[in-house]
């Protein structure tokens, strides 16, 4: 098997088990396990458990950017509602990230850097969106700087964090869990639309 290949197995199996068991209980050791490599094998790879974190942090980053950067080709630019459900799509598949991220920015300052980096450009990234959705007709334009920053923080702040309220040791997250996020997003935006835009986000409330 190729290294690149191996390199791939690798870190789909660290995400999994991550997400299953938490980045605390999950060894390196347990990874290698998994995939039935040695560690000696793994290490080749990653020399450590926080190399792997810090690449699965990076491919969240990379495929949240790629989902709210709009397609400059075609001259296009998904709905408020289509972007936060691709986006709530990526936390499901990194929640490890989103129940534990707090611990692992103060274990690792490393990573704490890519974040506040990544969280500056995910603020970008929304008032870039915004100014479109208010240039399309989709939302209100927002006239008061302190107002649009508190949505701004209100919206990412809900993202990072809404694992974390939902979920407890005896209820694990479930789709459900990420459809109650979802709806809270959804219903913090509603009163922005403007009256043509709303029936789309009253539409899925209610299914």
């Amino acid at each position: 098997m190729k290294r690149g290949q191996n390199r791939e197995r690798i870190l789909l199996a660290a995400v999994d088990l991550f997400n299953d068991a938490g980045t605390v209980a999950i060894t390196t050791n347990h990874i290698a396990e998994n995939l039935k490599i040695s560690p000696g094998n793994l290490y080749f790879h990653f020399r450590n458990k926080e190399e792997i974190v810090r690449e699965l942090f990076e491919r969240m980053c990379k495929e949240t950017y790629e989902v709210w950067i709009p397609d400059k080709k075609l001259d296009a630019h998904a709905t408020p509602l289509q972007l936060i459900e691709k986006s709530y799509e990526i936390f499901w598949t990194y929640r490890f990230f989103h129940r534990e991220l707090y611990h692992l920015r103060r274990k690792d300052p490393v990573l704490a850097k890519r974040w506040k980096a990544h969280i500056t450009k995910c603020v970008r990234l929304l008032q870039a969106s915004y100014h479109h959705w208010v240039k399309a007709g989709v939302m209100k334009k927002i006239e008061d700087p302190k107002e649009m920053k508190m949505i701004a923080d209100l919206v990412l702040m809900t993202c990072s964090s809404f694992l974390q309220f939902f979920e407890s040791p005896d209820k694990p997250a479930t789709r459900r869990t990420l459809r109650e996020g979802l709806e809270h997003i959804l219903r913090l935006l509603l009163p922005y639309h403007t009256e043509s835009h709303r029936p789309e986000v009253r539409n899925w409330l209610a299914s």
